[in-house]
């Protein structure tokens, strides 16, 4: 399974598969138009990726904090 699209604002980005031939880039729409992506779908893919790692370490200590009554160092 590949990358999910990604809403953001009206517009929704589509990454690339990972198994994708080579030079293959993302897809973005807005208000049903493409948007071609050359230059930014790299930085785009990247950024979307940071973001995700971001929320998932946040989800990790928040679920820590909420099984230790709150008591619990940041890591």
């Amino acid at each position: 399974m590949g990358t999910p699209a990604v809403v953001m604002g009206r517009y929704i980005f589509t990454p690339a598969a990972a198994y994708s031939a080579p030079g293959a880039r993302g897809t973005l729409h807005g208000e049903g138009k493409p948007v071609e992506l050359f230059v930014t779908e790299p930085l785009l893919g990247e950024f979307l990726e940071c973001l995700s790692r971001a929320q998932n370490d946040l989800d990790r200590r928040w679920g820590a904090q909420e099984q230790s009554n709150g008591n619990v160092a940041c890591v």
